[in-house]
């Protein structure tokens, strides 16, 4: 349950910035602020969705075993 709000929070936190990339990319260069974001987003989507598979697991009661 933990990644998966962690996950939801890293990404509305993202997404909640997507106004600012253009800025971002004229101070520190386009490339670095796309791997950057990239990076952040992979990371809130790996933990969302580890979340999600917890929670599915627990709900469906393998994780009693």
């Amino acid at each position: 349950m933990l990644a998966f709000i962690a996950g939801c929070a890293i990404l509305v936190v993202a997404a909640w910035n997507l106004p600012n990339l253009g800025k971002w990319g004229d101070e520190h260069g386009n490339v670095l602020v796309f791997l950057a974001f990239f990076l952040v987003m992979s990371i809130g989507g790996r933990w969302f969705w580890a979340g999600i598979d917890a929670i599915w697991d627990a709900v469906r009661g393998k994780g009693q075993s």
